[in-house]
């Protein structure tokens, strides 16, 4: 019998945001506040793109001055994202196609964000899923 799980029982429905014309500082503080590896950045109110621990070590590394940049100058604009019905197997396909570790999990129209799937969901996912050794 082969185990159909999807982005509905693993993902985590809470969404921490940023306004795009936030400071690169008070977003990473955001992020270490809350202890999630990324944001949704907004803009006017929309979903903008993610800011996530690799484009904050991207934004060092290019001199970025925290105090003054924005979420919305380092953020990957218009991300990869899936639906609550996606299965893992695909989530996973997407995070390995896009290099990336935190998709947004977005309602039906996909205009909002209403959670994250993070590769530690799907690890953790894999871990219950193969049951005691």
């Amino acid at each position: 019998m082969v185990n159909v799980v999807n982005v509905r029982s693993i993902f985590r429905p809470l969404v921490v945001s940023v306004d795009g014309d936030e400071r690169l500082i008070d977003a990473a503080e955001r992020m270490q506040n809350e202890q999630v590896g990324s944001v949704v950045v907004m803009i006017g109110g929309r979903f903008a793109g993610i800011l996530t621990e690799r484009d904050l070590t991207r934004a060092v590394a290019e001199g970025a001055d925290p105090r003054v940049d924005t979420a919305g100058d380092y953020m990957t604009a218009a991300p990869a994202a899936v639906h609550l019905d996606a299965d893992v197997h695909e989530v996973a396909a997407t995070m390995f196609e896009y290099e990336c570790r935190h998709l947004p999990v977005v309602s039906e129209g996909g205009r909002q964000v209403i959670g994250m799937v993070s590769i530690r969901d799907l690890l953790g996912t894999a871990i219950r899923l193969a049951g005691p050794s």
